[in-house]
């Protein structure tokens, strides 16, 4: 549509000095009057026909559109399994956006195990599909929030190895932009760093140590508030991220350790006292990687330990060998009894009538027993001829 002569030679002034409705303000006039009442209680003015109002551009912003909708087709991906979703990509992934596009990963890579994603992998269109998350990694667009290509990155992760290419190279502009964000949140943050440390055999993570020291220092600020935002999973994970980046390289002659900072201990601590005190509602398989981290991180922490045992104890049947095996291994480090709560001695019992086979009333005297005796055949014993 053409502007007019006197729209393209209007001046300009500025958007916050008038009233300026939105587009579908424009076609409903309740809408209309609604903002144009609250512009004058604002002070703004009408302005004069012909006027363009100035709109600033909207800076980028890391955190998703509040409120935003949902498209058809990213609902039907959302709610269908890991094969239905393969499927919905065959059909319409060349459609797709960017958003469902990683939506569309990110349920193949939740709802499958790691046999079934290979499978799905072998696929033309699912392998196309992890090609276009990764072209997005390597050069992330402006504008897309860091939490959804942290999202994107995770997806990629769970996948076989040579999806992600170089990891390096497909997780570093990620990396880049979490340390350059001030405002990131503390999931979207231990997604990310978790991602390095699962990939290159944890020889990524090695490379951005500063960035660990970073986030950490952040998380622990005002003692430990922001501790709380991490949910259940991530809090362990960002356990596990510290213990894989803390890692000394030795020298020759010298043993693998792991050097926690002063800001890691405290984290550890921060994490155990509200692992401690939400024990009942964190899922079984997390519970067991909280021992091993420990473990491998060199932190005894008793109290800990004693808290999650009979967790631990609870869901065994849910844990499979090798998760089993890294629990006994932790606390026989550090020499905790891994077994259930002993049920003590029982001081009294309590003996109903009838529990058992014999009467429960005592027997009735008769009197004293009297026997038969025995009668003789003969008066005298016999005595036999001698021939």
């Amino acid at each position: 549509m053409k502007r007019t002569a006197a729209e393209a030679f209007a001046p300009a002034v500025p958007a916050n000095g008038v009233f300026q409705p939105s587009t579908s303000a424009i076609l409903d006039p309740k809408a209309y009057f609604a903002q144009f009442q609250q512009a004058a209680m604002q002070g703004k003015s009408l302005a004069p026909p012909g006027t363009v109002a100035i709109t600033p551009p909207a800076a980028a912003s890391t955190a998703p559109v509040p409120g935003a909708e949902k498209s058809e087709v990213q609902l039907q991906v959302e709610a269908a399994s890991a094969v239905k979703c393969s499927n919905i990509v065959k059909e319409k992934g060349a459609n797709f956006t960017t958003v469902v596009a990683i939506e569309a990963l990110s349920t193949m890579a939740t709802k499958s195990s790691y046999k079934l994603r290979e499978e799905l992998l072998r696929q033309p269109h699912v392998k196309q599909l992890c090609e276009r998350v990764k072209n997005l990694l390597l050069q992330p667009p402006r504008g897309l929030p860091l939490e959804t290509l942290a999202k994107a990155a995770w997806c990629l992760v769970r996948f076989p190895d040579e999806v992600l290419g170089t990891p390096a190279a497909t997780l570093g502009p990620i990396a880049r932009l979490l340390g350059s964000d001030a405002s990131w949140h503390a999931n979207t943050a231990s997604q990310i760093l978790w991602c390095l440390a699962k990939v290159d055999n944890s020889k990524l993570i090695l490379q951005h140590k500063q960035l660990v020291t970073q986030v950490v220092k952040e998380l622990v600020r005002d003692a430990g508030r922001r501790v709380a935002e991490l949910s259940q999973e991530e809090l362990v994970n960002m356990l596990s991220t510290i213990a894989k980046a803390r890692v000394h390289i030795p020298i020759k002659g010298e043993n693998q350790t792991v050097r926690c900072e002063a800001n890691d201990e405290l984290y550890f601590s921060y994490a155990s006292k509200r692992i401690i005190a939400e024990i009942d509602t964190i899922d079984g398989r997390v519970v067991a990687d909280v021992a091993h981290v420990h473990a491998e991180a060199g932190i005894r922490d008793e109290k800990l330990f004693k808290a999650i045992c009979p967790r631990i104890m609870a869901k065994q049947k849910e844990l499979d060998e090798k998760t089993m095996g890294r629990c006994i291994k932790a606390y026989a480090r550090f020499m905790i009894p891994l077994r259930e709560e002993a049920q003590g001695f029982r001081t009294m019992a309590v003996v109903a009538k009838g529990d058992f086979i014999r009467p429960s009333d005592k027997p009735k005297k008769i009197g004293p027993k009297t026997y038969d005796k025995p009668v003789a055949l003969y008066d005298k014993t016999q005595l036999h001829s001698r021939a």
